[in-house]
């Protein structure tokens, strides 16, 4: 199934607040699948000169510390990002992955199109608007964006192909160079997962002090393990997004639920959700037997 681009991006530029930011998202919980740091190596100048040319071994050339670094954070086929300050989507671009990169200033603060991910003879500028998703500050799980100019740490991101095919993939500012750990590189290379939707159900009513859940099933049918991503938005009587990130293996299915408690229930006549994805979206309406509204319940 061919993966959607974020459909509202565009008409819902003005709903986020910067100031907002801060509130209801922040405190989401990390993604299940993580993220894992890994170590990086350079090489100098002197290290990487064509066959035959002199090198120097000035000390300046062979010792000089690199003006930034650059930390892989994660390789994704999408990402979450903000509709509102209580709701979340997911991007995903058809045979497009992303790579967001920590950028840890040292002596210098380049611009993000400075640095590039470099796959053999191809070159990859960083950016910090992956997607179309109405630019960096809908983008809150990676912490802050880098800002060049500024002495402080910040994420960039990279667009490549999905899969990439390449053989030497490395990252680049200046003369330096950081590798990409073995596991990083396998899902640049590996095929892409293809998701499908299989179900999504939830009760139709509840009574106001039962708790109830709701339940997604997807089925991974590409030929690449992937992770699925999605945010189940919640209406009434709070308003919150609740974000799963499932490992899905080629092949299989995968379910994941969410359970309401019955504080939610309690005080309220009807919750409503919506699952937003890069596959598709869904939404449903739980009536809540007894309930009440906050205005109208007795004191």
């Amino acid at each position: 199934m061919t993966r959607r681009r974020s459909r509202r991006a565009l008409l819902r530029a003005g709903a986020v607040a910067v100031t907002g930011l801060a509130g209801c998202v922040g405190s989401l919980d990390i993604p299940d699948d993580g993220r894992r740091q890994s170590d990086t190596t350079r090489s100098s100048p002197a290290e990487t000169s064509p066959a035959g040319e002199t090198q120097s071994t000035t000390e300046s050339e062979t010792t000089r510390a690199p003006t930034v670094e650059l930390d892989p954070i994660d390789v994704r086929s999408s990402f979450f990002y903000l509709t509102t300050p209580d709701s979340l989507d997911v991007e995903a671009v058809e045979a497009t992955q992303f790579v967001f990169v920590r950028v840890r200033p040292r002596t210098d603060a380049p611009r993000p199109s400075d640095f590039a991910l470099v796959a053999d003879d191809r070159h990859f500028w960083g950016t910090l608007a992956p997607g179309d998703v109405g630019g960096p500050h809908r983008l809150s799980e990676f912490g802050s964006v880098y800002r060049a100019g500024k002495r402080r740490s910040g994420w960039v991101a990279f667009e490549v192909p999905n899969p990439l095919d390449a053989e030497a993939v490395a990252l680049t500012y200046d003369d330096w160079r950081w590798s990409l750990d073995e596991d990083r590189l396998a899902a640049l290379r590996a095929p892409p997962p293809d998701f499908e939707l299989v179900s999504f159900e939830a009760p139709e009513e509840v009574a106001h002090d039962e708790s109830f859940d709701a339940t997604v099933v997807v089925e991974n049918a590409g030929e690449g393990d992937g992770v699925f991503r999605a945010s189940l938005n919640q209406a009434g009587p709070a308003y919150a997004p609740h974000r799963a990130a499932v490992e899905v293996p080629a092949g299989e299915r995968r379910e994941r639920t969410w359970t309401f408690g019955d504080s939610v229930t309690r005080k309220t006549e009807r919750v409503n959700l919506r699952l937003e994805s890069a596959v598709t979206d869904r939404e449903t309406s739980v009536e809540v037997l007894g309930g009440t509204t906050p205005d109208s319940a007795v004191n």
